[in-house]
């Protein structure tokens, strides 16, 4: 079985008077059921150079330099792109490029920055909860799921509601609180013990 803990959809805080005792998931599949809605998917190397060669070009053509020196595609230089000069998004229409475009670009180099320092996976969503939701990435903790949607986060970040490096720092914050599978079915399946 797999266990989802969509960390990041949630428009509401955790009140200071919440406790950590309620239920920290959505919901509990079967692996037949994820196998069925999810196709494993891959960033092409080609599309992932492109989106990082016009990161770089929007840098050179702003004269900027990158809030950290490598690899491109950090959350801090992502979210530089869409804050500093005249942003990724017009830079992108300056090149007849849209904001589906723009937003897939910073979609594609931030997922491959999540893969590789965290090691989460990317995946198709056959029938998404929501149109943006398509692109998901699934990071695996012995059955225990994160899931977060680049693809509709970089499209926040490009509206100026949301920044890659903020997101980085939540998730660096529930990796480490991530509980274990035992614990959660223990929770689940005994809701009035403690």
């Amino acid at each position: 079985m797999n266990f989802f803990k969509k960390l990041f959809s949630a428009k509401s805080e955790k009140n200071q008077n919440e406790t950590d005792q309620e239920t920290p998931f959505k919901e509990i599949v079967s692996t037949e059921y994820f196998d069925e809605r999810y196709d494993e998917d891959f960033i092409k190397p080609e599309m992932l150079e492109g989106c990082l060669k016009m990161i770089e070009g929007f840098a050179v053509a702003n004269k900027l330099d990158r809030k950290v020196e490598s690899p491109i595609n950090h959350p801090l230089n992502l979210d530089q792109a869409v804050e500093d000069g005249f942003g990724f998004e017009l830079y992108c229409k300056a090149l007849n490029l849209g904001k589906t475009d723009s937003a897939m670009m910073l979609a594609y180099a931030f997922s491959d920055f999540l893969i590789k320092r965290y090691g989460f996976k990317l995946f198709h969503d056959k029938k998404p909860e929501y149109p943006l939701r398509g692109m998901t990435l699934k990071y695996d903790r012995e059955g225990m799921l994160l899931s977060l949607y680049p693809f509709e986060y970089a499209v926040k970040v490009l509206n100026y509601e949301a920044r890659f490096e903020d997101l980085v720092i939540r998730l660096e914050s529930n990796l480490k609180s991530l509980p274990e599978v035992d614990d959660v079915l223990k929770q689940f399946l005994n809701p009035n013990k403690g």
